[in-house]
This record gives structure tokens, sequence and C-alpha cells, in this order.
């Protein structure tokens, strides 16, 4: 099933549930049909009328705002009474009043509302039989009650989907800052230094050029080209991986890169199907993490272990080269920020080797904080 089609089912499931329990109102009929030919035209007819009255009023009032409620909820309260000088079934609309009173209104109105229908149902009791109005009180004030208070509960469940979807708009257009932050960093680690290096290259070519040294000019020019084809491959392969982030697939390109660089790779992988968004972002962080070891490693000894377990996933990416101190570039920093979107760890360790490892949970639900 397509979105669309799923989204057009729910739209009418909810407007089912607004005017689909009108069919219990046929209750309000049954003392008609049961005496039809005991009854005249003239009540009929304003039973009836009175009937279809109420729909009108409870199918506005149902799809209508709080504060413009207020009216239509008098006119029903009205149309329950005046109808109960024509027909005892008017204890199935005195309920659907009081739907209305708990699911439009708030707080005090509510209070006020659902009182002023327990007054219409006994003003309308004594209208109809002001000698033994028991039966009638009852199961009006029973319905009523029961009515009451699904209206309230219906409306708990749509101010809690209201704030559900404000929440998930918010979450969304966090969503779309952080992706575009992300698409910066990748965007500078890509191109800063090597554009900086075609600047640098070029502006010396020019300079040998001017100096008549043509061989070492034409060099450098070649070394421009080079490095713009190159350039040119890092942004198509960073599109690639916007369009699929698979940890599988990031790895083996990775790796791919390494051995073309000479790296001596020591890979262990270990894991399952993971959560998307911690496979997107993952995907991210070793290949950022790789980046420096191509930018950074001189030996060209390094090791990446990759572990899934129930509760999280970690990674850590060893260069055996002798380290000291860190400066913590774009990259690291890069690295960081993504690991804090989903509450992760990241430690680094230096000495004989550099050693980062990152520590992202996996059974943490990222869901909304109402």
């Amino acid at each position: 099933m397509s979105t669309h089609t799923s989204l057009a089912l729910q739209s009418r499931i909810k407007q089912f549930w607004n005017w689909g329990p009108l069919l219990f109102t046929g209750f309000y009929l049954l003392p008609t049909f049961f005496n039809f030919e005991q009854l005249s035209v003239l009540n009929i007819t304003a039973t009836l009328l009175f009937y279809c009255a109420f729909i009108v009023l409870y199918i506005k009032a149902i799809n209508c705002a709080n504060t413009n409620v207020t009216a239509l909820f008098i006119a029903m309260l009205t149309v329950c009474v005046g109808a109960s000088f024509f027909t005892s079934g008017t204890s199935t609309l005195f309920g659907f009043t009081a739907y209305i009173a708990g699911f439009c209104f708030t707080k005090t109105s509510r209070l006020a509302a659902g009182l002023s229908v327990i007054v219409g149902v006994i003003c309308s009791a004594y209208v109809i039989d002001s000698h033994g109005p028991e039966y009638f009180l009852g199961v009006a004030i029973i319905l009523s009650v029961a009515l009451f208070t699904f209206g309230f509960a219906g409306q708990k469940e749509r101010t809690y989907k209201q704030r559900e979807q404000e929440s998930a708009k918010q979450l969304e257009q966090l969503a779309a800052i952080a992706e575009r932050e992300r698409i910066a960093r990748d965007l500078h680690d890509i191109l800063g230094h090597s554009l900086s290096s075609i600047a640098l290259k070029a502006e010396l070519a020019s300079k040998l050029n001017q100096a008549q040294r043509y061989p070492q000019a034409n060099s450098e020019i070649e070394q421009v080209a080079e490095l713009a084809r190159q350039l040119l491959s890092d942004v198509r392969s960073a599109v690639s991986d916007l369009k699929q982030l698979n940890i599988s697939n990031q790895v083996a390109t990775l790796m791919e890169r390494l051995n073309e660089q000479g790296f001596d790779v020591d890979l262990h992988i270990d894991i399952n199907k993971l959560p998307v968004k911690v496979e997107g972002i993952a995907s991210l962080i070793i290949k950022e993490a790789v980046t420096n070891l191509l930018r950074h490693s001189k030996n060209k000894r390094c090791a990446i272990y990759i572990k899934q377990s129930e509760e999280q996933l970690e990674i850590n990416i060893v260069n055996y080269d002798l380290c000291e101190k860190v400066n913590k570039g774009n990259g690291l920093n890069g690295i960081k920020e993504r690991a804090s979107q989903l509450g992760g760890l990241i430690n680094i360790e230096t000495g004989e080797c550099f050693s980062l490892n990152i520590i992202l949970p996996l059974v943490r639900e990222y869901e909304v904080t109402l």
C-alpha cells in the first residue's frame, strides 16, 4: 500500500468515527416507529424535523473549533428539550449532546456544559411523563455520563496527537538543520584541502611560467589536473554516499581506497541489521575516520573494528603511527557531533598509536517526548 493510499484510508477512518456513531441515534426514532399508527401527522413530522436538525448541528459541532462550539451546543440542547414534547426517544440525543460537551469543551466550560445536559434531561423527563419519569431519567443520565466520558477521552487523544504532530514537525526541522550542517562539513572536508592545493599549485605554475621555467610549470599544471580529477571523484563518491548510507557498502568502498593507497589494514566486522538512523550516522563516522587515516597516516598500517551487541555498536579505528598529541580539526569534531546525535560516546587514546573508539547505543528509542 502506497503512502498516499494509506493516508487517504486513515482520513476516511477518522471521518467515519466523527459521524459514524450517529447510526445509534436511530434509537431516537424507535418510540415513533412502534407507535406510528397512534401518532398524529404533526407529531411524526415534528419528530423527524427535530432529528434532522440535531444531526446537522452535531456534525457541525464535531468539526468546529472549541471557541465556536458554544452556540451549536446550546442549539443541540434546545433541540433535545423541544423534541421531548413529541417523543421519549430524546434520551438518546441527550447522550450525544453530552459527548460534544466532553469532546469540544475544556476545563470549567466542560463541567458547565455537562451540568447543563443533566438539567436538560431532568426538565425533559418531567415534560414527557410528570408521573413516572424514572425510566427516562435513568436511560438518559446513564447515556449522558458514558458518552461525556468518551468525549473527554477523545479530546485527550486529539490533544495528544496534535502535540505529537507539532513535536514531529519540530524534529523534522531540527533534522533538516543537522543534515545541512553535515553536508556542509562533508563539503568542507572534501573540497577544502583539495581546492587549497589547486590554488597554490596554480599560483606556483603561473610564477614558474613567468620565470620561463616551463618544465616545472608544466609539472605543476599536471598536478593541478590530477588534483581536479581526484576532487571530482571524491565529490561523486560523496553524492553516492548521500543516496545510500550502508555500512557494508561504505566499508567496501573505503577498503578499496585504502588498498589503492598501499595500506595494510586489519579489518574485523561483526554486525547484523542496524536501525536506519544508527547505520546512517555510523557510515558517516567510519568514512570520516578513514578519510583522516588516508590524510595523516605515515606508515600506512591501521585497524578497523566494528562490532554490534544487543545494546550498542562499537567502532574502533587504530592508526599505528606514533602520536603524542591530537589537534581536533573539522574531522574529529564532525565525528563527535554525529555520535552525540545518538547519545554516543567517543574516546581518543594516543601514544604508540592513535586509537579512536566510538560507542553508539542501539536500545534507546528516538521518539518524541511530550
